[in-house]
């Protein structure tokens, strides 16, 4: 008897191994593997833009991190939303990016367009039927089967970054930052990305608008060393031929100039170490933030004013040539998202 307990619990422990290495093998083989650039099609002749301009930045949180949720991967226990709170965030989100219509850009971020996590709502279509009066270009930086956690499997994953402008630009592509985890685990991961569009202004030049999404969490810091390392050559090689540049979205650390002791009393404000290095920007490029307010609240807990942890780490990045006119923070109390959006005003010099 004790044999046939012994025979059959190494069956069972050889069919786990084999199923095991049979799904990292089709993982593998079906891996996401973006091209170093991809461009879209531009639908419309170019649109020439004006110098004053308005950009809001957000990470939405795939309609499915609103004031009532933790995360699991952040220390809570939550996996997904329970599809009455998905319909509550997708209503509440999509009413909040209706709220933008007077910005001429909006970058987005964390937008899924077919993902077990938000019951495989395509979250773009339902975006873009809600602002017909914008252009949309959607990169893909998430596209994977997440086995964890393993009672409950996060499962099937398609998400990006989505930039929607009022003019129609001269170009937009994905750039791929080159950057990821090793293997196995990078078959898991996002695939990070910049979201890169293009626009004429009056005097023949171009604006160019980076949407970008970091790289998250303590255990990649040298990833997002290397995303920096990306966005610096890009910018500075547009500024030197005389282009406007503008970088904004979800950075995952905070910008030098940020002191999480001069936010209002309403947050329990966090610093993240490392931030972004003192020296990244050079001489006359600025950081454009709302210091009074954070941006992003951590997830280990459902939030709660003063309670829950939060940091900034969603902003905008300026070229020389630019002036920055006005920048805020949107308020929301995290209700929607577990990031709050920021809206800029800028001169193009």
């Amino acid at each position: 008897m004790l044999r046939k307990v012994i025979r059959a619990i190494l069956w069972f422990l050889l069919f786990i191994i084999v199923a095991f290495a049979a799904f990292l093998a089709y993982q593998t083989f079906s891996e996401f593997k973006p091209p170093k650039e991809l461009s879209f099609q531009v639908s419309a002749k170019a649109d020439t833009i004006g110098d004053s301009l308005t950009i809001t930045t957000w990470n939405l949180g795939y309609f499915g991190l609103g004031q009532d949720m933790d995360f699991f991967y952040e220390g809570g226990t939550m996996v997904r939303p329970t599809k009455a709170q998905n319909e509550k965030y997708t209503e509440a989100c999509i009413s909040r990016i209706k709220s933008f219509s007077k910005s001429d850009f909006i970058f987005l971020q964390e937008v899924d367009t077919s993902s077990g996590r938000s019951y495989l709502h395509n979250q773009l279509k339902q975006i873009s039927a809600e602002m017909p009066s914008y252009s949309g270009y959607f990169a893909m930086n998430y596209n994977a089967w997440v086995p964890i956690p393993p009672v409950n499997p996060m499962g099937k994953v398609r998400a990006g970054q989505v930039t929607l402008s009022r003019a129609h630009p001269v170009s937009a592509k994905r750039v791929s930052f080159q950057s990821s985890y090793e293997w196995p685990m990078r078959l898991f991961q996002l695939k990070r990305c910049f979201l890169e569009t293009r626009f004429i202004t009056r005097n023949g030049k171009e604006l160019v608008l980076i949407n970008t999404h970091n790289s998250a969490f303590d255990d990649a810091a040298a990833l997002r060393a290397k995303e920096l390392n990306a966005l610096k050559q890009l910018m500075l090689t547009e500024y030197q031929k005389g282009n406007y540049v503008i970088i904004g979205g979800d950075w995952n650390q905070n910008p030098p100039p940020y002191d999480s002791t001069k936010v209002l009393p309403i947050y329990k404000a966090r610093m993240i170490r490392p931030g972004i290095p003192a020296d990244f920007l050079p001489q006359g490029w600025s950081y454009a933030f709302d210091p009074l307010h954070t941006t992003n609240r951590y997830v280990d807990i459902p939030y709660t004013e003063g309670k829950t942890f939060s940091t900034l780490i969603d902003f905008f990045v300026l070229s020389p040539n630019i002036r920055l006119e006005e920048v805020s923070a949107i308020p929301t109390a995290f209700k929607e998202s577990d990031h709050q959006p920021v809206r800029m005003k800028v001169i193009l010099q």
